[in-house]
């Protein structure tokens, strides 16, 4: 899952802000049955990441944009983070 909305657009400001990382891809969202209900602020930062393996939907082909992170998908993007930036 994806976890809330402010959480996705920190760790994307945190990358490109922060650590100066340039996104170059993204994903096409539409694929995700509910994609429309990404705030519109935080469709390029979902996409993104989503496209850098950071995110990934759920098997019912859904991101759960209003859903909250639980402590094992924190852990797994701090260590996709650390790996990777």
């Amino acid at each position: 899952g994806l976890g809330d909305v402010y959480k996705r657009q920190f760790l994307y400001r945190f990358v490109t802000e922060y650590l100066k990382v340039e996104p170059t891809e993204s994903t096409d969202l539409s694929v995700y049955k509910d994609a429309d209900k990404i705030s519109g602020y935080a469709k390029t930062a979902v996409a993104w990441a989503t496209a850098e393996g950071l995110f990934e939907g759920f098997p019912n082909g859904t991101l759960l944009p209003k859903g909250t992170l639980t402590r094992a998908q924190l852990a797994k993007l701090m260590t996709i983070l650390d790996q990777n930036f």
